[in-house]
C-alpha cells in the first residue's frame, strides 16, 4: 500500500474515535517510518513495506481504543522542545504552555534589562501577567520551584527561555522521576536542574532557598473526584489527574508547605472557579490574573506583597 491509501485507512478507522482523526494518522505514520510529516505530504506515492504496515495496523488499533497519540510515539512536543512521555507522566496540554508562558513573561520582567534574559514577548494573548515595578532580581538569584514537575516539561522550557537561574524540581513517583532525568538531560539541563524525590516539599531542604528568590510553580491534580474527563485519560496516571472531591486536597497541602519558604511569586495552574478558593489561603499575595485565549483563568498568579 502507498503511504496516501495507508493513511486514508488510518483516517477512516479513527475518524469515530478521535477529533483529530487525520493528524492522529499522520503523527503514528510519521513515527512508524521515522520520518517528519511533510515527507509523507510529498511522497504520498511510497510504497510501505509489510512490517511497518503491521506496526501502523497495530498503533491504529489502540488509538481507536483511546490509548493517547503521545504515548503512542514516546514523545509529545510542548513549549516549541520535545519531551519523552510515557505512561508514567501526565502529557503536556496546552494549558500548561499557558503556565510557562507567564512564568517567563514574569521572570523577563523582573530580570534587570542587560542581563541574559530574552525580551519580555508573550506568545499567547490575554497571558501576560500584572506585574509590581521596580523588584527586579538578578538571574544568579532565582530559584525555579517545580513541584510534581513530572516529564519535567516546565523547568526545562522556562530554564531554554531565561538564561542564568537554576531550578529545583520535585516528583514523588520513581517512575515519573526517570523521565524527567531523561528530559533534563536530552535537553542539557542537568547542571541547572536539581531532581528531588518527595511527597510535594517533604523532602526538600530549606538551604536550598536561603538568600535566593523563589518562583514556585506547580501543575498538580486538580480534577474534582467526579469531574467527567476524556476516556484518553483512562491511560494517564490518576496521581496526576484528581485533587480529591473539590480538586484542590493536594494543592492546599502545598500552600501550607509554601508558608514556610515564602516564594516571590507563585504560579499554579487551576480551573477558574477553583483560584479565589486556594487565594483565600495565602495572606500576604496579591492575585494577579493569566487567561486563556477564550478568556478563561487556568493559571492563579500570586506574588508577594513585601
Amino acid at each position: 500500500m502507498s503511504i496516501k491509501e495507508i493513511l486514508h485507512w488510518g483516517h477512516e478507522q479513527l475518524i469515530l474515535k478521535s477529533d483529530s482523526a487525520r493528524l492522529d494518522a499522520e503523527l503514528l505514520l510519521s513515527h512508524v517510518l521515522n520520518k517528519p510529516v511533510t515527507f509523507l505530504l510529498a511522497h504520498d506515492d511510497k510504497e510501505i513495506g509489510f512490517f511497518k504496515l503491521w506496526r501502523y495496523r497495530h498503533l491504529i488499533e489502540e488509538r481507536k481504543e483511546y490509548m493517547p497519540v503521545a504515548y503512542l510515539t514516546g514523545h509529545k512536543e510542548f513549549y516549541c522542545l520535545n519531551f519523552e512521555v510515557n505512561p508514567s507522566v501526565l502529557i503536556p496540554r496546552p494549558d500548561t504552555e499557558i503556565l510557562v508562558e507567564c512564568v517567563i513573561s514574569y521572570l523577563n520582567d523582573q530580570i534587570p534589562a542587560g542581563s541574559t534574559a530574552l525580551p519580555g514577548v508573550s506568545r499567547k494573548s490575554g497571558s501576560r501577567t500584572s506585574l509590581t515595578p521596580g523588584r527586579a532580581v538578578e538571574p544568579a538569584k532565582v530559584v525555579l520551584l517545580d513541584v510534581g514537575t513530572g516529564s519535567a516539561c516546565i523547568p526545562i522550557s522556562v530554564l531554554k527561555n531565561i538564561p542564568g537561574i537554576k531550578a529545583v524540581a520535585t516528583e514523588i513517583s520513581g517512575a515519573a522521576m526517570r523521565v524527567a532525568r531523561r528530559n533534563i538531560r536530552k535537553h542539557r539541563l542537568k547542571s541547572r536542574i536539581k531532581l528531588i524525590k518527595s511527597d510535594l516539599l517533604e523532602n526538600v531542604p530549606a538551604g536550598l532557598f536561603k538568600d535566593r528568590e523563589v518562583i514556585a510553580v506547580a501543575n498538580l491534580p486538580y480534577i474534582p473526584k467526579q469531574f467527567q474527563v476524556d476516556p484518553s485519560t483512562k491511560y494517564e496516571p490518576d496521581v496526576a489527574l484528581y485533587g480529591g472531591e473539590d480538586g484542590l486536597d493536594i494543592y492546599k497541602r502545598l500552600v501550607d508547605q509554601l508558608a514556610e519558604i515564602k516564594p516571590r511569586a507563585i504560579f499554579f495552574e487551576l480551573f477558574e472557579e477553583q483560584i479565589a478558593i486556594l487565594a483565600s489561603r495565602m495572606p500576604g499575595y496579591e492575585l494577579k490574573y493569566a487567561k486563556d485565549m477564550t478568556g478563561e483563568a487556568r493559571v492563579m498568579m500570586m506574588e508577594r506583597n513585601n
